[in-house]
């Protein structure tokens, strides 16, 4: 790492009195004692050594050393504590204090605390580390408290060993996302302005809602800010030292800014990060999704579902399906979680859609979301889950889990069972059609067999076992006919029979089987049984 003079300038402050004359070169790699003019015939003798040595602070214990050093175009420092002038030419002058070793060692020790450092970062950097990870090895260095947020001011990172006293900052951890409360007085500052537009460190010393001086770092995409650092000088001032490490720290979290906020979507960062917390890490505090609700132009309350659509790697890349996704189910919300696309669907504000998307035209006459969904995953040969309707945005991580595990149910075959007959959708499983079929694979072989022998499914046997008799159809037949409901037309015109030959029918095999359609309890045991072995025969 390069250390800046301003750097090096506080850490000498104990070795003597500092005097600076600074000519540009702000930044050095390392620190050496100048020798004379061996030195200065290979750097004059070699341009590569040049560049290298240029780089380089020479520490001189004379005056004539600095004049040496500075005719062959080095960096010098002059360090004599019985001096009480600075050198002429000398960027850095030590002056009535520690001796040329003692400062010589200290510098080499700084440059060895700095390079650990950002190994550290490195590390954390490629090995998939976290912004957390990155401030908490970061921390002995800031000084100060440091909090990180998105563009949702959702807490992403804080010092955790630095003590804090501001209340605003307080909150923040606390809550682990600015109230709106907060939100209001940065609003009403104008806060947000400088953070989307300045370049560089926004310094702010009015004390109108932090006590202390704060010193804001904002990333931006497009005009749009991603990703906010600031630091609390709580402990101390932004001095220009300070400000340097600070930069060389956003040079770090930039990293992160650019991997988690690309270019490509500076609009729905707030959001995005919002549906991640919903979806992926667990969000489901009522008074927390509420709140932050309000940040994202989301409702709280509407009529909700969730879809769950992940690309083989040979077929369209998930950017892609992203973007023609959002475009076609806005003003629904989508964000890529782990290479798949999630939807949150609220398009609908009927009261009278007692269960979502159930038909080709919504009851405002409009085509479903499903149904123009479906019609577009089958250009691209694509599955997707779909989780059951829910009304209040903080279950929205249960209906996330239910979208992805009515598509894995789909993709593995284990919902096969389901007559192609009762799929309203070629693409899309919907978690209610599939969730007997999921229980029955969740239940362990024990309790299948207990659920095999209750009086309902020994019926259901029965059947099964006499029509491979007598190659008969009974127990196709008992099925439609729950499933139609006992209405004789409507099972008539779904098996193309006469009304009269139903009736026949169903008294036949009420009479063999012992069964009595008319008790309500049998029906939904009977209808339960059915799913459950064809679930079972289709795992």
């Amino acid at each position: 790492m390069n250390l800046t003079l301003n750097i090096i300038e506080h850490e000498l402050q104990t070795f003597g009195r500092i005097v600076r004359a600074d000519d540009g070169r702000s930044q050095f790699s390392g620190f050496r004692l100048y020798v004379g003019d061996e030195a200065s015939e290979s750097v004059s003798s070699d341009n590569t050594a040049a560049e290298q040595e240029a780089s380089i602070l020479y520490l001189c214990g004379s005056r004539a050393d600095v004049t040496l050093a500075c005719k062959a175009g080095l960096a010098a420092a002059y360090v004599n504590p019985d001096d009480s002038r600075p050198a002429e030419g000398a960027l850095l002058s030590v002056l009535e204090g520690g001796s040329l070793l003692a400062v010589l060692n200290a510098l080499l020790d700084l440059d060895a605390k700095f390079e650990r450092w950002t190994r550290a970062m490195d590390a954390i950097r490629f090995e998939g580390g976290s912004l957390q990870d990155l401030l908490d090895v970061s921390s002995p260095f800031l000084c100060n408290n440091v909090v990180m947020v998105d563009a949702a001011l959702k807490l992403l990172a804080y010092s955790k060993d630095v003590p804090c006293d501001d209340q605003v900052t307080v909150e923040l951890i606390n809550h682990g996302y600015h109230t709106e409360e907060n939100i209001s007085k940065f609003k009403l500052h104008k806060r947000f302005e400088p953070w989307s537009s300045q370049d560089g460190f926004v310094i702010n010393d009015t004390f109108e809602i932090c006590k202390y001086v704060t010193v804001v770092r904002s990333f931006k995409t497009r005009s749009s800010f991603s990703l906010i650092i600031v630091m609390m000088c709580n402990v101390v001032e932004p001095q220009a030292w300070l400000l340097d490490i600070y930069e060389v720290f956003a040079s770090y979290v930039e990293y992160f800014a650019k991997r988690d906020y690309p270019e490509d979507k500076p609009s729905g960062d707030a959001a995005d990060t919002f549906l991640k917390d919903l979806f992926a890490n667990g969000l489901d505090e009522p008074s927390v999704v509420e709140e932050r609700c309000k940040l994202v132009g989301i409702p709280f309350e509407a009529h909700f579902c969730v879809f769950y659509l992940k690309p083989e790697e040979e077929s369209v890349p998930a950017s892609r399906l992203l973007s023609d996704v959002s475009r076609l189910v806005a003003p629904a919300k989508t964000v890529l979680v782990d290479g798949a696309v999630a939807i949150l669907c609220f398009n609908c504000r009927n009261g009278d859609c007692a269960y979502h998307c159930a038909q080709d035209l919504c009851p405002l006459g409009a085509r479903s979301l499903s149904s123009r969904l479906d019609e577009m995953l089958a250009r691209y040969g694509i599955m997707c889950g779909r989780s059951s309707m829910f009304s209040k945005l903080s279950g929205a991580g249960v209906a996330f889990a239910q979208a992805k595990e009515a598509l894995n149910m789909l993709l593995s075959g284990r919902a096969r069972s389901i007559p192609r007959g009762r799929r309203r959708w070629r693409q899309i499983m919907p978690f209610d059609d599939c969730a007997i079929e999921y229980l029955t694979a969740a239940l362990p072989q024990s309790a299948k067999e207990l659920v095999g022998a209750a009086y309902a499914s020994s019926i259901i046997e029965a059947l099964a076992a006499y029509d491979e008799q007598f190659n008969t159809d009974n127990y196709w037949f008992l099925n439609e006919y729950l499933l139609h409901e006992r209405r004789t037309s409507e099972v008539a015109e779904a098996l193309h029979m006469h009304r009269n030959n139903v009736k026949y029918r169903i008294d036949r095999i009420e009479s063999r089987f012992g069964v009595d359609t008319s008790d309500p309890d049998l029906r939904f045991a009977l209808l339960l049984g059915f799913r459950i072995r064809e679930a079972a025969l289709g795992a």
